[in-house]
């Protein structure tokens, strides 16, 4: 038939199989279409492909030729006295525009567009977009079509509506968390933004239980613009005044920080145990030994820095390195503020060695390194490395991470020593020797020792001495002796005995008072039972979850759980605290200086505390 026909936009959407079946060009589901009604068809796209546009309806096709240029016989098109099923569908499609999806978009229910807002919100505080993104015309673009029924909110109703839900919503969870705490971990710590705004921030670990788990929670509580002076009484007041919003002034077990003479002095005034930062320890003791070795690692700055200023010469070690078969990799700079930036400074040099040195000959012979520098570099390398790995492995807020500052010291001892046995160039002998001086004058806190006895993955064996390991128990015996002994009910104290006569009542006051006396020691020895049983069991694979063993056994160890569980929550650095100030750089960069410190601070508590 020559004559050209209308059909159904539906058809774009469905292959015909035969006069009563149709399949769907999508999900492939056969549907029936019998004495001509596509209701069915229709219902379907609906229901099954809201976001799918039903484009207009459009013509059949022009008759088709061979290729010996007569005309291709036409399928036969029924009538709609005999059948609605048209003939096989056009091999080209027209492109689809934006009106496409937008005229057959379903309005969202308030649920589902209140969840899109909350999703949007979050995107760009996790992942540091600007709030104007939602003005951005590609964005806009990009939204409508994933989802035609959903309105975009404008820049104003983000920031001053769904931002402020959105970390209401954040904040009432958070503090239904640190309701279920019974101890709280605190770490502190301050920063200057590009604008030069001083922001501090607070973050709380602790551990939250139920019938069936035990997980070890962090959440950043407070980060505010800071316009006070650094005083340690401003300080002391400011963190007070946090406790104090969350309700848990009767749950702060220690707060965690670096050692800076102001915080410390801070944590003396409100009379908080304080745990240096034992990554901030690590990094000073680095620090001090690398003296020794400074003339080189000055030449290779400089040496970085060259190359760093100049496009041309990275360039040209890139090269270098392509011509070696070398994987091309740019040299990184040791930043002052980066822990651990003159080892991987250091390493990267070592790994393109012979390029640098090829690219140093062509470019700029005055800034090359002697093999006695090469020789130093080489040695430092995996001394620096043991440091390295024990600040990543320590600077955790997910783990467990007090109770591993013992034996990783150890690990790091046993390191020192071997490499002063292996060494015999003179500044690297220097630099052991300080390394060693320096870790053995600083000491470390109770909390520290007592957590490591109560990690079942290291107990007593997580010591270089026997001794330090023994007086640490003791003072866990003492000091479960005494919780316990306070906490003996009264119910348990023996009631006083009726006495029937004066007789009777001089027969048995003595004995009954030495009972008297007794029976709260039988408490204490409870306690001391389950320490000595604790330590003879057999330590738990490292890689395994201490809280998860303590959890199993909690009815096995009572009081030895109840202690345990108030300990290791406790953090070994203020790390966690720091990082947010990391994501504080990335949310205030260069695209939206201007963001106010209040809706910045909200960002950050989204970011911080939002899967």
């Amino acid at each position: 038939m020559n004559s050209q026909r209308k059909r159904s936009a539906i058809w774009n959407h469905f292959d015909v199989l035969d006069q009563k079946k149709s399949k769907c060009s999508y999900w492939g589901q056969v549907l029936s279409v019998s004495n001509g009604n596509v209701g069915n068809l229709n219902r379907h796209l609906k229901t099954k492909h809201p976001t799918v546009p039903l484009i207009a309806e459009r013509q059949t096709t022009e008759p088709q030729t061979n290729a010996d240029g007569t005309e291709a016989p036409q399928l036969p098109i029924p009538t709609t006295s005999t059948s609605a099923i048209p003939p096989a569908p056009a091999l080209h499609r027209p492109q689809l525009t934006m009106r496409d999806f937008t005229t057959n978009a379903k309005p969202l229910t308030p649920r589902r567009s209140e969840m899109l807002d909350e999703q949007l919100i979050k995107m760009i505080a996790k992942e540091f977009h600007p709030l104007h993104i939602v003005e951005e015309v590609e964005f806009k673009k990009f939204v409508n079509m994933l989802c035609p029924g959903y309105s975009l909110p404008t820049r104003k109703t983000l920031s001053e509506s769904i931002l402020t839900k959105m970390f209401e919503k954040t904040y009432a969870n958070v503090q239904l968390k640190l309701s279920a705490s019974v101890a709280v971990c605190l770490t502190i710590d301050g920063w200057t933004s590009i604008v030069n705004d001083s922001f501090v921030a607070i973050t709380a670990h602790f551990i939250t239980t139920t019938e069936k788990d035990i997980k070890l929670e962090s959440v950043l509580i407070t980060c505010i613009e800071y316009t006070d002076r650094h005083t340690s009484t401003n300080l002391c007041n400011f963190i007070k005044a946090a406790i104090l919003e969350w309700g848990i002034e009767d749950k702060i077990t220690a707060v965690a920080s670096d050692n800076a003479a102001n915080v410390t002095a801070a944590l003396r005034e409100g009379e908080w145990r304080h745990i240096p930062c034992f990554a901030h320890t690590l990094n000073l003791v680095v620090k001090e030994a690398l003296t020794h070795i400074s003339a080189t690692v000055v030449k290779v700055k400089a040496i970085v820095e060259y190359f760093k200023r100049s496009s041309h010469a990275q360039q040209q070690l890139l090269t270098l390195q392509k011509q070696m078969n070398i994987e091309p990799l740019k040299l990184k700079q040791d930043v002052a503020t980066r822990w651990n930036s003159t080892f991987l400074m250091l390493s990267r040099i070592v790994q393109i060695k012979n390029s640098v040195i090829a690219a140093i000959a062509l470019l700029r012979s005055d800034l090359t390194l002697t093999d006695h520098d090469w020789s130093i570099i080489e040695a430092a390398i995996p001394i620096l490395e043991i440091f390295y790995q024990v600040t990543e492995e320590i600077s955790t807020k997910k783990h467990v991470s007090l109770s591993k500052v013992i034996p990783l010291c150890r690990i790091i001892f046993n390191s020192l020593r071997s490499r002063s046995q292996q060494n015999d160039i003179p500044e690297i002998i220097d630099m052991l020797g300080t390394l060693t001086r320096e870790f053995e004058r600083r000491t470390l806190g109770q909390d520290t020792l007592i957590a490591t006895i109560l990690d079942p993955r290291f107990k007593n064996k997580g010591f270089r001495n026997p001794r330090n390991s023994e007086r640490v128990i003791n003072t866990l015996k003492s000091k479960i002796a005494n919780t316990n002994r306070q906490a003996v009910p009264a119910s348990q104290t023996p009631a006083p005995v009726p006495t029937t006569s004066t007789t009777q009542s001089s027969i048995w006051d003595e004995f009954d008072q030495e009972i008297s006396q007794m029976t709260p020691d039988y408490a204490v020895a409870a306690g001391i039972v389950e320490i000595d049983r604790y330590i003879q069991e057999k330590l738990l694979d490292r890689k395994s979850n201490p809280l998860i063993w303590w959890h199993e056994r909690k009815l096995v160890y009572p009081l030895l759980y109840k202690y345990a569980i108030k300990r290791l929550h406790l953090i070994a650095t203020s790390v966690p605290c720091e990082r947010i100030f990391s994501k504080a750089g990335y949310t205030l960069n260069e695209r939206r200086t201007r963001l106010r410190t209040k809706k910045l601070s909200q960002l950050l508590f989204i970011n911080s505390n939002t899967d």
